[in-house]
């Protein structure tokens, strides 16, 4: 049957209402006042040609000879849909569809609970069998989804190639493209999680973040080219630019910051948090690196840890180090079990180990000494090859270089030693000056601190010192100062064996040579006590005391051509020293003679 409607201008006419063709080409329900001009050319097989004669700006209906499909076509103008436009449910290649040329472009494929949508140039397919509540927006979008369900798809190709997997989010250029039984995945950002094929609950954002992803899961990476070559490498998580940028298999690794754990292969359970943090590890493995460039340069040191910008930075197989604080162990390389904590501390380390450098700059030059301990404010600064020093206090051992086995409590306590080894030293500035001496012990505020050179010193109380700096040999018991010795003997035991004396016979020094001394009465009068060193007896003691002038002993003594009696000390001349004590055998002596 043919049927037409003018189409002429002469047949043009003013149409007030709509126009609706019911069965028999009849028409009913005149609503509009548009002028509408249209043909209706033909029915044939109930398809139908409708074309408008309106000109440029008009659309038309065109049956496809092939297809018998309806398309629009339009020049200059567009249709405008006022109600809805509807689709049947797609179940296969000629239903609900719309094309794009000969391409698929909408579709909501549908097998009575399937749900899908596709939007976009072949996005999805027309092979689905029980895949449900699918969304797929681009060009080849789940384009070869079979049964999986709860899947996202953005973006062109973005899970192309997935099959069965289920609950991926895939939005971003080639996203997820080839994953095809992978489920629980989430990729945000061209090429992210890429290769995954069946790699399980993964999140990629970023450019290229996990692109390399094969078989790997659990792992979460943020940022452009994150986690970038991972392949099987599982629980991984990877935020900032290109962190964890290298790693393939390497499982449970943690990386927060540009370029941290960048180099990072198959080192496992490593945990970098700043810019570059340990940015060429390869292998190493348990390391822990906090700040800006903080282990660095390890490759395949193990079990270290770094908290500060730099903080064991030149590290490359050192292990089992702990640096805290600003360039802390920063030019470690191979020395293990190190300790430092505080700016600078054991900075210049290299393969030094077992060392421990507690406070600002301690331990700052070591290079390759061992065993040593440093706690307080540029404590053994400045050793290099020193070992066994214990130093604690601000300064302690602050110069020391080489010395070894030395032990300072105390801020300044052996502050200016070099090479002086064996040396002990407690309480504020006390062997604050030895240079080189030792084997010397001092106790007390400033004991022995006037030692340079000497050797085999004791000095035991507040400032309590030796006769000179070079002295050797000798023991102080307080300072000048103290005026009585208490102990429950009143003798010093010392060494008397026969066999270790030579050349024995009878002291030829007796009663002439006590009648040479001067036993004198006299008050103290220290120039110690005065400005400049210089006594004007106003600070002269009340109380007298009994004993000898150094001088005149040693005037006797060097006339009796005895000064091997040792009874003055002359090794600080501006301090001369007694002993009379050792006139006990020549008193002895004398009294023998008087029988």
């Amino acid at each position: 049957m043919t049927s037409f409607l003018p189409q002429s201008d002469s047949e043009k006419d003013v149409i007030s209402k709509s126009v609706k063709i019911i069965n028999g080409g009849n028409m009913k329900n005149i609503l509009s006042t548009a002028a509408i001009s249209f043909m209706l050319i033909n029915f044939i097989s109930n398809a139908q040609d409708i074309t408008n004669t309106l000109g440029a700006g008009g659309q038309f209906i065109v049956k496809d000879a092939v297809t018998d499909f309806l398309t629009l076509s339009q020049s200059t103008g567009q249709v405008n849909i006022l109600n809805s436009l509807r689709l049947e449910n797609t179940d296969n290649t000629t239903t609900g569809v719309i094309f794009k040329g000969t391409n698929r472009f909408l579709h909501n494929y549908y097998n009575g609970v399937s749900y899908n949508t596709f939007m976009g140039i072949n996005a999805g397919n027309f092979t689905l069998t029980t895949a449900n509540e699918n969304t797929g927006i681009g060009y080849l979008s789940l384009s070869d989804l079979t049964t999986g369900d709860y899947n996202t798809a953005v973006g062109r190709s973005a899970l192309e190639f997935n099959t069965t997997g289920y609950s991926n989010t895939a939005i971003g250029y080639f996203s997820l493209s080839t994953n095809t039984t992978g489920y629980y995945n989430t990729a945000v950002g061209d090429y992210s999680l890429f290769a995954n094929t069946n790699g399980i609950a993964n999140t990629a954002v970023g450019y290229y973040s996990l692109s390399s992803n094969t078989t790997g899961y659990s792992n979460t990476a943020i940022g452009n080219s994150s986690l970038n070559n991972n392949t099987t490498g599982y629980n991984n998580s990877a935020v900032g630019y290109r962190s964890l940028f290298s790693n393939t298999t390497g499982p449970g690794n943690s990386a927060l910051g540009h370029n941290s754990l960048y180099s990072n292969t198959t080192g496992l359970y490593n945990t970098a948090v700043g810019y570059s943090s340990l940015y060429f590890n390869s292998t190493g493995s348990d390391n822990i690196a906090v700040g800006g460039l903080a282990l660095y340069y390890n490759t395949i040191g193990y079990q270290n840890t770094a908290v500060g910008y730099s903080a064991l930075y030149g590290n490359t197989s050192g292990n089992n180090n702990t640096g805290v604080g600003f360039f802390a162990l920063e030019e470690n390389t191979t020395g293990d079990y190190n300790t430092a904590i505080g700016y600078r501390s054991l900075d210049t380390n290299s393969t030094g180990n077992y060392n421990t450098a507690i406070g600002s700059s301690s331990l700052r030059h070591n290079t390759t000494a061992n065993y040593n301990t440093a706690i307080g404010y540029e404590s053994l600064y400045a050793n290099t090859s020193g070992t066994v020093n214990t130093s604690i206090g601000a300064y302690s051992l602050n110069i020391n270089s080489t010395g070894s086995w030395n032990t300072a409590v105390g801020n300044n306590t052996l502050r200016n030693n070099t090479f002086g080894t064996s040396n002990t030293a407690s309480g504020y500035n006390s062997l604050t000056s030895n240079t080189i001496g030792d084997n010397n012990s001092a106790f007390g505020y400033s004991s022995g601190s006037n030692i340079t050179t000497g050797s085999n010193l004791t000095c035991i109380g507040y400032n309590a010192e030796p006769t000179s700096a070079s002295a050797t040999n000798q023991i102080t018991l307080g300072n000048s100062s103290v005026t009585s010795l208490r102990c429950a003997v009143t003798t010093i035991t010392a060494l008397s064996d026969a066999r270790d004396k030579k050349n024995i016979k009878d002291l030829n020094l007796g009663i002439d040579f006590l009648m040479k001394l001067k036993p004198r009465q006299y008050n103290w009068d220290k120039r110690e006590w005065y400005e400049n060193n210089i006594s004007d007896g106003s600070k002269m003691k009340e109380e007298p005391t009994a004993g000898f002038i150094a001088q005149e002993l040693d005037e006797a003594q060097i006339t009796a051509n005895a000064e091997w009696l040792n009874l003055v000390l002359k090794d600080n001349p501006e301090k001369w020293e007694a002993t009379p004590g050792n006139l006990l055998p020549i008193i002895v002596k004398a009294v023998q003679e008087l029988k």
